[in-house]
């Protein structure tokens, strides 16, 4: 005869104890659990699936794994425009940036890192607006005209583009002068050195001599060798319409006689 006995139900280590075995295994995600869970080292009384097992303890995988990692509906964040304003402090160019930057450990745990799911409905823009790139919708600009920021950043004393972006990154800069300035003001840019008031203007703005003009120049200095055009460049002696670096100006047109 078949026994008529049910079987008896698995019993399972307490939710808090089960935890407590689970994050000190050091894993990082969900698919290393499922990993770990498949190899046959997982104790027989802590379940697979404990997000039904522990149904009315369950706090997301997160919790379960000690990562920190919370599911959206259980994570308090910034509102969108304290969020926005805080992104825009750190001076990120593009969104692999900001991918970089929310995967390094510096991201405050009320930044969401899919601001885009979080902020739908909040005032999301696009990650242009989001990240002060002035990668943003047409109509939605909120950037200072060119010359006011221009008059602005000349203030601040800055020296070269390093300086900038570790202005950018202080959280000083003003909310309305974006850190991507070639891509916002666009056919006003004149360089970083128009911009920030130094003078040190880009090759592709200077206006420099004819290649056999300025081949006869530098011929008629008696240079021996790239060292010693190296250390005239760098002096004071050379001409502003030289270029430093000839063979970016000129490109193709040097040819050896």
């Amino acid at each position: 005869m078949r026994s008529t006995k049910k079987p008896r139900a698995k019993r399972w280590r307490d939710f808090e104890e089960a935890r407590e075995f689970v994050r000190s295994l050091g894993l990082k995600n969900q698919r290393a659990w499922h990993e770990y869970s498949r190899a046959e080292q997982k104790p027989s009384d802590i379940p697979t699936n404990p997000q039904r097992t522990y149904k009315a303890q369950w706090q997301g995988w997160g919790d379960w794994l000690g990562t920190g990692a919370v599911y959206v509906g259980n994570r308090r964040y910034r509102s969108f425009e304290e969020a926005r304003r805080f992104v825009w402090s750190l001076g990120l160019t593009s969104y692999r940036e900001w991918t970089e930057w929310r995967k390094s450990g510096n991201k405050p745990d009320d930044i969401p890192s899919n601001a885009n799911l979080v902020y739908k409905d909040a005032g999301w823009q696009g990650w242009g607006n989001f990240l002060g790139t002035g990668n943003v919708r047409r109509g939605k600009e909120e950037w200072r005209p060119f010359e006011e920021a221009r008059a602005f950043v000349r203030t601040l004393g800055l020296k070269n583009e390093a300086q900038w972006r570790e202005y950018c990154r202080s959280g000083k800069k003003p909310v309305d002068i974006p850190a991507n300035l070639v891509g916002v003001y666009g056919d006003e840019w004149q360089g970083m050195g128009d911009f920030l008031g130094t003078g040190n203007i880009a090759n592709r703005h200077k206006v420099f001599r004819s290649f056999e003009e300025a081949r006869e120049f530098v011929r008629s200095l008696g240079l021996k060798s790239a060292a010693e055009w190296r250390e005239y460049a760098k002096s004071d002696k050379k001409p502003d319409d030289i270029p430093f670096n000839p063979d970016q100006v000129y490109g193709s047109k040097q040819k050896r006689r």
